[in-house]
This record gives C-alpha cells, sequence and structure tokens, in this order.
C-alpha cells in the first residue's frame, strides 16, 4: 500500500477508530468492503455540480470532488434526506451506499471514485478473537465474500440496472 493509500484507509476509517479509542474492549480487525458508495443523479453526471452527502462523511466528499471535477459545492445532509434532496432538486446528486441505491429506481448512479478506497471495516471485540466461534465466522464470512465477489451473484442481492453492472467496482475483502 502506498502513503496515499494508507492515508485513505486511515481517514476513510476515521468512525470505526473513533470507536475502538472510546472503548479498549473492540479493536479493527481489518477493512471488509472497498467501494461500496455510488453518486446518483437523474440527468447527465457531467450536470452534477451541487453534491448531497451524508452528514461526517469528508473523506467521501474528497473522493466525489477528486474523481468529479465539475462538482462545485458539497452539501452535507442527513443520509435519510438525500434520495428527496435530489428528487426534490435541491442537489443535482448524491453520494449513497449501494444497498441504499438500489432501492431507488429512476435514478442514474456512476461509481464514486475511480480508485479504490475503504468503505467499511469489521470491528470486533478483543476478547472473541481465537475463539472456535469466531474462526467459524471467519470461514462462513470469507466464503460468502467468494461469491459476492461474483457479479451474477451479487445481482441476485442488490437488484440495479445492467448497466450499473458496467461500472461496478464494489469489493468484499477477506479476512485472515
Amino acid at each position: 500500500m502506498s502513503s496515499d493509500e494508507i492515508d485513505m484507509a486511515f481517514y476513510c476509517n476515521h468512525m470505526a477508530l473513533h470507536l475502538v479509542q472510546a472503548n479498549d474492549d473492540f479493536e479493527i480487525y481489518g477493512p471488509v468492503i472497498m467501494n461500496a458508495e455510488v453518486i446518483g443523479y437523474k440527468e447527465d453526471v457531467e450536470s452534477i455540480h451541487r453534491l448531497g452527502i451524508g452528514h461526517k462523511r469528508e473523506h467521501l466528499h474528497k473522493l466525489a470532488t477528486e474523481s468529479y471535477k465539475q462538482v462545485k459545492e458539497v452539501i452535507e445532509m442527513s443520509p435519510i434526506s438525500l434520495p428527496y434532496s435530489l428528487e426534490g432538486g435541491q442537489v443535482d446528486g448524491v453520494v449513497l451506499d449501494i444497498t441504499k441505491a438500489a432501492l431507488l429506481k429512476d435514478i442514474n448512479f456512476v461509481p464514486l471514485s475511480k480508485d479504490d478506497y475503504i468503505s467499511y471495516s469489521l470491528i470486533v471485540k478483543k476478547d472473541i478473537i481465537g475463539t472456535k466461534v469466531f474462526e467459524d465466522f471467519i470461514t462462513a464470512y470469507n466464503n460468502t465474500v467468494q461469491e459476492l465477489n461474483q457479479t451474477e451473484i451479487l445481482k441476485e442481492y442488490i437488484s440495479m440496472r445492467e448497466e450499473f453492472w458496467q461500472n461496478k467496482n464494489i469489493k468484499f475483502l477477506s479476512l485472515e
């Protein structure tokens, strides 16, 4: 990993880091999903000048503005209001988790970034690491990751238009 990738991994895991710093019983076990956010828009991607983003998602702000130079303004708002703000015309595009994006049928989507970034990390209670139950979980999780990294299988769980899947870059990461 380059120093820029390490910086981005740290920044993206800021919320996880804050949680484990607040409670010594937990640790960040590792990253589990990359590239899970998309930008939703109505018209064409070049018309996105005002972008809505969930509160405290500065790392996503940076990724969006680096990848889409036409974005001139990023507005933080409650994540639940993002689709309504797009529909009402308060913003031209919104950053959404892919699972939330799948609920919006008449919206176009593009990847948030052309570069890989960490979306989610697994936080675990330290005293379960190394137990049989945890090892069984890791085995089951890794088997699921192998399946979900196959686009045809992922399509069964996340219902998006076919053109979305041509630019899909979501990655589920194995744990050791």
